[in-house]
């Protein structure tokens, strides 16, 4: 039940567009919904467990043997991971809702394909418009990158420094579906021979 991505299609079947669809999109809104759909996948995930330890020792009677603390401990981690959870939702709630998220959906269409990756490898990366791309002026860049198994490192074309980016930013996205593999996204088939035209 947990490595099936509830939030995932959640989010395209409010949105109409794939994760990796947004990811690919130059709007911020919609470049930063794979990084919300992580927090969210996270902060439910961790509700789910807490809940499921407060049911498991009411079932067996832990309260009733023990400390009332078996109880109310989980109850008041519980009460911490719901504020977390509404903070998560609220945050991909206003992602999905953006007009300009929404407006750049209805007027193009995108089909990217995955590339899975592996720390160590080097590869081609588009960086997308998250809001520390942004900021940083590299947004809709092509680049190589570096991945290692929490960051990735850019080529040194992007600048005299290294440029260290956290996987979101880089373009390297997490598959829940498959044990957190790593991938990076290519066009579709018509937007590459579009490109080459």
């Amino acid at each position: 039940m947990l490595n099936l991505d509830a939030v995932g299609r959640w989010i395209t079947r409010r949105t109409g567009r794939t994760l990796d669809q947004h990811a690919a999109d130059p709007v911020p809104a919609a470049a930063n919904l794979p990084q919300a759909a992580h927090g969210l996948r996270t902060a439910r995930t961790d509700l789910l467990l807490k809940v499921d330890q407060l049911r498991t020792a009411l079932i067996n009677e832990d309260d009733l043997s023990g400390s009332i603390a078996a109880v109310t401990g989980p109850l008041d981690a519980i009460a911490t991971l719901g504020s977390e959870y509404r903070y998560a939702r609220n945050w991909a709630d206003v992602l999905i809702g953006d007009p300009a998220r929404t407006e750049y959906a209805e007027a193009h269409r995108a089909q990217p394909l995955r590339r899975y990756v592996n720390p160590g490898d080097t590869v081609p990366v588009i960086l997308p418009h998250t809001d520390a791309c942004r900021q940083r002026h590299l947004a809709g860049r092509h680049t190589r990158a570096r991945v290692s198994r929490h960051d990735a490192e850019l080529d040194l074309v992007i600048g005299p420094a290294q440029v260290r980016l956290a996987h979101a930013d880089a373009g390297i996205y997490q598959d829940p579906a498959h044990g957190g593999a790593l991938y990076v996204l290519e066009p579709g088939a018509d937007e590459a021979a579009a490109s080459d035209g």
